[in-house]
């Protein structure tokens, strides 16, 4: 979870894509999400974790549709129950698969690096301190044990 206003974002993505120019560099370039945890899991720190122990410390995800593979699917399922925010996102000249339009209503189309940015530096602003931050552990203690 997020700590000092950190926020951890995950960002799920098909393997069939060049993610390194579409989502990876675009994202590194920005000021306000270098501020953040990145979680690239095609990065080389992440390769060999397991995806469902990334996904349960993110605060937020960020879903680029296009050209959906079957790890895709099974991380997009488990971003889904996990009842996180999501930002889904779609090429505009490639679009996604209409079965997606069910499961997130919201997907918003991009036509460049700078259009992509604009729209996940928007929703990390929207939860910055209101995730995770300066979480209280919620136990009264009313007393001690001997």
């Amino acid at each position: 979870m997020a700590r000092d206003n950190r926020l951890n974002i995950y960002f799920i993505h098909s393997d069939k894509i060049d993610y390194n120019n579409l989502i990876y560099l675009p994202v590194l370039r920005s000021n306000i999400l270098s501020k953040h945890e990145l979680v690239f899991t095609a990065s080389n720190n992440n390769r060999d974790k397991y995806y469902k122990d990334l996904m349960d410390k993110a605060d937020l995800f960020i879903v680029e549709l296009t050209n959906p593979t079957m790890g895709f699917n099974m991380e997009l399922k488990y971003a889904i129950m996990s009842k996180k925010p999501i930002l889904a996102l779609a090429q505009k000249t490639v679009g996604y698969d209409a079965k997606y339009q069910k499961l997130l209503p919201n997907v918003i189309g991009y036509g460049n690096e700078e259009e992509f940015r604009y729209f996940v530096e928007t929703f990390v602003k929207n939860y910055e301190g209101k995730l995770g931050a300066g979480v209280v552990d919620p136990t009264i203690v009313l007393g001690e044990l001997k």
